[in-house]
């Protein structure tokens, strides 16, 4: 009966250790995916931002070009002028067109991003459950099998008891 005792306590100790394996599994996992998101983020921030540097300077070099050739027929005043025209125009046409060529696509990659990590995440987690009820099986096969050998071996003793009783 101690032995059972005892392979049952070495049964819980065991299935404890798998829980805190799994638990910090979970958490590395988690971290991961973290470290992750934050790396696509702040590469896509750096590239937005060099992309930004370098459409400010082509405009401003085809602006400069622009009032070069305008300043050709008409005075250099009236050909900046023009030109900050032809920028006031793209405001409004790039608000016009902000969800088509900048919201959505943000969205549609991060949402994409997310759902792959989400996926990841949940065939790890689906394993590890997997992993765990086995466990708690095994470890409930082992408790019946204790169970069922000491209520067997109670039964032999008080059987054996009885019997010497009336054998007296």
């Amino acid at each position: 009966m101690e032995n059972e005792t005892r392979e049952s306590q070495d049964t819980r100790e065991q299935i404890l250790s798998e829980v805190k394996t799994f638990a910090k599994a979970e958490y590395d996992v988690a971290r991961l995916q973290v470290i992750n998101q934050v790396s696509h983020l702040i590469g896509s921030l750096l590239l937005t931002i060099c992309l930004i540097l370098i459409a400010f300077a082509v405009l401003t070099f085809g602006a400069a070009a622009a009032v070069f050739a305008l300043a050709q027929c008409m005075p250099t005043w009236a050909a900046c002028l023009v030109a900050g025209a032809v920028y006031l125009l793209l405001i409004p046409l790039l608000l016009a067109c902000s969800k088509v060529l900048f919201t959505n696509p943000i969205v549609n990659k991060l949402s994409g991003l997310k759902n792959l990590e989400e996926l990841k995440c949940e065939t790890i987690r689906a394993e590890g459950n997997a992993a765990l009820q086995r466990e708690r099986m095994n470890g409930r096969i082992r408790f019946a099998q204790t169970t069922y050998l000491f209520y067997s071996q109670l039964v032999k003793t008080v059987w054996q008891t009885v019997r010497n009783w009336f054998n007296r």
